[in-house]
């Protein structure tokens, strides 16, 4: 703590025992360790009542985040209350589509094609479809070229 070597503490001891003397010494030392005792418990103590208000205050910090999380969600689940109701009273007679509806969506692309796609039309023409990997697919323009 202080970087005091063993020289340093022999020569302060023998400082110590030629001004105070062989009788008042070794009460000095008790006196001086149980001074530095008081001073340890007091750090002790100290150090733990800044963590007991750290903590506290953390703690508070965490309630003040639990009442806002609860409050949106009270808010989500009004609004969306209210989004309900607004859909139902707008036409009451059809039911809402929803995303585990059974009837797939009609697609625009489809419809337009005829319903064949650009891709199905061109593996027609070549009479049939194969997987091609992606080095395949990669360098088939360059194939292509050197066959013809």
């Amino acid at each position: 703590m202080f970087d005091i070597g063993f020289s340093e503490l022999v020569a302060v001891s023998l400082i110590a025992l030629i001004v105070l003397g062989p009788k008042r010494l070794p009460e000095v030392a008790r006196t001086a360790g149980r001074w530095m005792g008081q001073l340890r418990r007091f750090i002790a103590d100290v150090k733990q009542d800044l963590d007991r208000e750290m903590h506290s205050e953390e703690l508070s910090e965490l309630r003040k985040l639990k009442q806002e999380l609860d409050s949106t969600r009270r808010l989500m689940q009004n609004t969306s209350g209210e989004l309900v109701k607004g859909f139902a009273e707008i036409d009451p007679g059809t039911s809402a589509p929803t995303i585990h509806s059974p009837v797939p969506p009609a697609l625009p692309d489809a419809a337009s094609a005829g319903g064949k796609s650009a891709s199905s039309s061109a593996a027609g023409k070549r009479g049939k479809t194969r997987n091609k990997s992606r080095s395949a697919k990669k360098h088939d323009g360059t194939r292509k070229a050197r066959r013809r």
